[in-house]
């Protein structure tokens, strides 16, 4: 019995220096933001069991993307990946790692800030949501669940660390957000000890009338008539099957109108009725997941 008793508070000991010191199942779930997305807290955030410091050594990157091409922009309530990369450039072996990313309103850190976009909760297996708990931190987060095996390398030099999310944009007029992100290289021992660990952040506009006109043309499409009396017709041609969104701009930045196009076939065909909008200059933007099209229409 007594040999029992011993054994299991080896074990129970053991989990305990597992569990709290390298936070395997995701730091959120300890009451840690690490992401460095906001200034109030007062539970140890900038994982601080981890080392006080940032190992330089560590390069992490965040980047989002529509199709699998980085855009700095985004549109309202379309649905993106955001992709978090981290590299070992030390000298430790470090072959396992975690994570936390958040995406808030603003460019810059905030006592308490307010989260930007809706992240998907479908996530791939090892991760998990965490939404945020007022006791210790107010940033929707999402983080590994376990100590996440690298993506390349085994854990030396030039390991990468990488994973992505789906994220839907907020609604139109939120303006600049960012997303804020931590690596944590770990080698996988149970102790805090030689881990390293090092975060960063990226600003991302919203698209605006400004970003029309940078639009990249990367869809076939034509519209007839043009110049155009009350209904515009627009022609999409070997374009992704999907829903594409159809925003019209005037001349002054604003949107004057919007709708959806669905396309199931080779071509698609959808009008436009423009007996209200007054005689002028347009600009026409056909997008879906950072492929798009912007066409001038005269009235």
């Amino acid at each position: 019995m007594n040999k029992k008793i011993v054994l299991f508070t080896i074990i129970a000991g053991l989990a305990y220096i597992t569990l709290s010191s390298s936070h395997s199942g995701g730091g959120a779930g300890s009451g840690y933001d690490c992401t460095g997305a906001e200034t109030g807290l007062s539970n140890g955030a900038g994982c601080s069991c981890h080392g006080s410091s940032a190992t330089t050594g560590i390069s992490v990157a965040l980047e989002l993307d529509s199709m699998g091409i980085a855009t700095t922009h985004y549109k309202r309530g379309m649905t993106y990946k955001v992709k978090i990369t981290g590299t070992n450039n030390t000298t430790t072996n470090l072959p396992k790692f975690g994570f936390q990313i958040a995406s808030i309103v603003g460019t810059s850190t905030l006592v308490t800030p307010v989260n930007a976009g809706t992240w998907s909760t479908t996530l791939p297996t090892g991760t998990r949501y965490t939404p945020a708990t007022a006791t210790y931190f107010v940033t929707n987060m999402v983080e590994q669940s376990m100590a996440l095996t690298a993506t390349t390398g085994t854990g030396g030099i030039g390991t990468t660390y990488i994973d992505s999310f789906s994220w839907t944009a907020p609604a139109a007029g939120t303006g600049s957000i960012s997303f804020w992100g931590v690596v944590n290289a770990v080698n996988g021992t149970g102790s805090t000890g030689g881990d390293s660990w090092n975060t960063t952040h990226i600003n991302i506009d919203e698209w605006s009338s400004v970003g029309v006109k940078n639009v990249e043309n990367n869809i076939n499409v034509n519209v007839y008539p043009n110049p155009v009396i009350n209904v515009l017709n627009i022609n999409m041609q070997d374009a992704i099957p999907g829903n594409y969104s159809v925003d019209v701009y005037d001349m002054n930045g604003r949107l004057i109108a919007t709708d959806i196009m669905e396309n199931n076939s080779a071509n698609t065909l959808k009008s436009l009725n423009t007996t209200n909008w007054i005689p002028g200059l347009y600009q026409v933007l056909i997008s879906k997941d950072g492929i798009s099209k912007v066409i001038s229409v005269t009235k």
